[in-house]
């Protein structure tokens, strides 16, 4: 589904959307700097190990600096365009999950409402509700200064703007991005936990109230980032249910979360990539938020270079 540089105003787009689970590219810098200040340790508990022939590689620079700079440009583009297909994959399943549950549970037009239509009607409206977002959103920015909890919202979806869509500035690739997963998380995130899950509580408790509350909680525990990313997370899915009971159409609420999304990772990518090189390297050297899976990144003092030349380069998965 998820904040300018150094604010939290467009923070809650990812909490809305997804969790992020990529691979993250610290720069050369930030290798360096950690092979030279970390101790060797064999600690089972080391989530990556690097081979010395590998981090003499990280540590030394090559003599054909201009073949290399082309290299790692292609490879990391290749990256990102794979953690961004992951990603939209992984957004995607919500459909056919939403879909199944709609039709075990006989729910009217397969999850989607009796009263679903994409019409100008819906999209005046989805359009007309996203202001309150950003009304929000600005407010958050105003306060983050004096708040190290809306910090670490910055930070965490820093982190999954910079994994997701890399730490060079490309405006036309992250507008590409930015609609596909907005749209992908607007109409799967909506599909299933509005039209199924909110539609199933209400039924089931005949109220209105208690369908928002349950499906708001749930929705907040599954983007736990943080405390605060979790509350903004509850907070948008108690806004967009209460949009679907008011709209009666659950495409108002599928338009609204997806244009917020598109300008939220637009925005956040703008502003990271605005950062030095090393602010971006302390964004995805600092451990604590998302979950990464990553040959790339680690917690302080867990890196390891082993004397052994055979050992297993392959990723680990390191859960912070």
């Amino acid at each position: 589904a998820l904040c300018p540089s150094s604010s939290s105003s467009f923070n809650a787009a990812l909490a809305f959307s997804h969790q992020h689970v990529v691979k993250v590219r610290p720069s050369q810098h930030a290798f360096d700097r950690r092979l030279e200040i970390l101790p060797r340790s064999n600690n089972i508990i080391t989530p990556i190990n690097y081979s010395r022939r590998k981090s003499l590689a990280l540590a030394s620079p090559s003599d054909d600096t201009e073949t290399t700079d082309t290299s790692s440009s292609s490879s990391t583009l290749k990256q990102d365009i794979y953690n961004v297909a992951t990603l939209i994959g992984a957004q995607a399943l919500l459909v056919p999950i939403a879909v199944f549950i709609a039709q075990f549970s006989n729910l009217p037009n397969i999850g989607l409402g009796s009263q679903f239509q994409i019409g100008s009607v819906a999209i005046v409206d989805g359009l007309r509700w996203t202001l309150p977002l950003f009304g929000v959103a600005g407010l958050l920015r105003i306060v983050e200064p004096y708040s190290n909890a809306l910090k670490d919202v910055t930070k965490a979806t820093q982190r999954s703007v910079l994994s997701v869509l890399g730490s060079t500035r490309r405006p036309f690739f992250a507008l590409l991005v930015s609609c596909i997963l907005g749209a992908v998380a607007g109409i799967g995130e909506e599909w299933l936990f509005r039209g199924v899950f909110q539609q199933l509580l209400t039924d089931k408790f005949g109220s209105s109230s208690i369908s928002l509350a349950v499906s708001g909680l749930v929705f907040g525990l599954l983007h736990a980032v943080t405390p605060v990313y979790a509350l903004l997370a509850g907070a948008a899915s108690v806004f967009f249910g209460y949009l679907y009971n008011i709209s009666h159409n659950l495409a108002v609420p599928m338009i609204t979360h997806a244009v917020y999304d598109v300008f939220a990772l637009m925005w956040a990518h703008w502003s990271v990539t605005g950062l030095e090189q090393e602010e971006r390297d302390a964004i995805l050297l600092d451990y604590q938020g998302a979950p990464v899976l990553s040959t790339n990144t680690y917690k302080e003092g867990h890196l390891n270079v082993s004397d052994d030349d055979d050992e297993d380069d392959s990723p680990k998965v390191y859960n912070s």
